[in-house]
């Protein structure tokens, strides 16, 4: 296995570390690779058979490190376990555990092996999901084990800040290595991409209701603030876990936090279902080229079936549909479906987010989202993995809610910059301000030399398609090149179209064919 420089020099610090340590990088940046690798480094380095544990959040990625094993570590699966479902494995060298049934089980193998005299090596994928109450009974052996013994810990996590990050970090170790986004993209481990944040607007009805939501809200909040003032000005994640301590007790205060956390999810359910998102979207869809392959994010479920339906509408046999009340077995088709060709366009909800290897995709379009920069971050790293093609991420907001208007913080200060295209979206037409120009100028031009109604239609779409593309931001001689090879009248009348908006853009229009 090759390594990455920032895998060799992460494996030096958890080394050094006493193996010990949470690893904090990137969807797509290969932190199961730097696992195995792990796995092989400390097989050699200590003089005690190896165990190695394995705990994932879903039984998918127990599937997914069962492969991985395979093909990094042995050539035969009989030396690897599972534990999840029906299925309890016991005594092999590699077991991979899915939490929901290891809670109570896998504290007592780590005993049981350390007894036997094996070192082991618990590798904590997704850590961040272990903190909870339920979930950290997983670590109940570190209560008791001598600190002396060959354990050792890998965690492993896109986003590992967690409100009680204490109940990891001890039997796990602290964060060690960050590896963000822009150290990705500079290296080139990831895929570089357009960001396009889209500005999109409630209806009357539903800017009336939000905003009577919003006002009941803030009476609850400052009639909790005023009971607990130490509340006023926490971040986000400790307020909120805050709140929802109270909700879970008795009297008047508890009534008023259970009132705020359902004013919450009412604002953001109006938010998610927002009239304009799905509009959006297939305008988005339909802008993109008929071969572009294409994965929709929404929140809900009810949403993403909605979008769904008015594709499959629009492009029979193209659709495909993933979400968590579906069978094992519908989403595996469908994946299968995607990953073969056979679709095109993969509408999901949550499911999608965390973990799976996903096959590739050329454009992502955020239709909703929760504020997280947990989901965020692992949305970008669906289609993110890497390529040389420059992929395209749209991210929908409503500007008049307390959404972000940024997809990840910090990535106009980049240092690889992202471009990033701030739109509006009305109705299914997109505006900018600025490129309006470029396409004035661009039509006034060519209908001094050439006044053809048709054309100049034909002309004002493709500069229209340019914007939602992020086309007009490649350089000439690439629009010249794509013109020479292009396989249709209309694919070459789009690209004359794009070199005329960037020969607009540096004042060289007369230079245009």
């Amino acid at each position: 296995m090759r390594l990455y420089e920032w895998q060799a020099e992460c494996l030096n610090i958890w080394e050094r570390n006493g193996f010990r340590g949470i690893v904090n990088a990137v969807t797509g940046s290969g932190k199961t690779v730097l696992a195995m690798t792990a796995v092989r480094r400390l097989e050699a380095l200590t003089d005690k058979p190896l165990r190695v544990k394995i705990v994932v959040p879903q039984t998918f990625l127990a599937a997914q490190w069962k492969d991985e094993i395979k093909h990094c570590l042995i050539e035969s699966a009989k030396d690897i376990g599972m534990y999840c479902g029906n299925r309890k494995d016991q005594n092999k060298k590699y077991m991979i555990y899915v939490v929901n049934s290891a809670r109570y089980s896998l504290a007592r193998h780590i005993l049981s092996d350390v007894n036997n005299g094996f070192a082991v090596l618990l590798i904590a994928d997704e850590c961040h999901h272990y903190g909870s109450a339920e979930n950290s009974h997983i670590f109940d052996f570190y209560k008791v084990i001598d600190k002396s013994a060959p354990y050792y810990a890998l965690g492993l996590s896109a986003t590992p800040e967690i409100v009680n990050f204490k109940s990891i970090s001890d039997p796990i170790g602290a964060e060690i290595y960050s590896y963000d986004l822009a150290r990705a993209l500079r290296d080139r481990i990831i895929s570089r991409f357009i960001l396009f944040s889209i500005r999109l607007s409630f209806t009357r009805c539903e800017h009336e209701e939000y905003a009577q939501l919003s006002d009941g809200l803030s009476k609850c909040l400052l009639t909790l603030k005023k009971a607990y003032p130490e509340m006023d000005g926490l971040p986000r994640s400790l307020f909120l876990a805050r709140l929802q301590i109270l909700a879970g007790m008795d009297g008047d205060d508890a009534r008023t936090a259970r009132m705020a956390l359902m004013l919450m999810y009412n604002r953001r359910t109006l938010c998610h279902l927002a009239a304009e998102r799905p509009l959006c979207a297939v305008s988005i869809v339909k802008m993109l080229s008929s071969h572009t392959r294409i994965i929709l994010f929404c929140e809900r479920i009810q949403a993403a079936e909605s979008l769904h339906g008015t594709l499959t509408r629009d492009y029979p046999d193209q659709a495909g549909l993933y979400h968590s009340k579906m069978t094992d077995n519908a989403r595996q088709a469908v994946l299968d479906r995607f990953r073969h060709g056979e679709l095109r366009l993969l509408v999901c909800c949550k499911a999608l987010d965390e973990g799976l290897n996903i096959p590739s995709a050329d454009v992502g379009i955020i239709v909703s989202g929760s504020m997280g920069a947990r989901q965020r971050v692992q949305r970008l790293g669906r289609i993110l993995r890497r390529s040389k093609e420059i992929k395209r991420i749209y991210y929908l907001y409503i500007g008049e809610s307390n959404e972000d208007s940024e997809l990840v913080f910090g990535l106009r200060t980049m240092e690889n910059a992202v471009p990033v295209i701030t739109l509006r979206c009305n109705d299914g037409t997109f505006i900018h301000s600025e490129y309006e120009k470029l396409r004035k100028t661009v039509l006034e031009h060519v209908s001094d030399r050439r006044n053809e109604p048709e054309m100049l239609s034909v002309l004002g779409k493709n500069i229209d398609r340019a914007l939602v593309r992020g086309d007009f931001l490649l350089k000439e001689q690439t629009c010249r090149e794509n013109i020479c090879a292009s396989g249709s009248t209309a694919e070459r009348n789009y690209w004359v179209s794009v070199l005329y908006v960037v020969l607009a853009r540096r004042g060289r229009l007369s230079n245009a064919p």
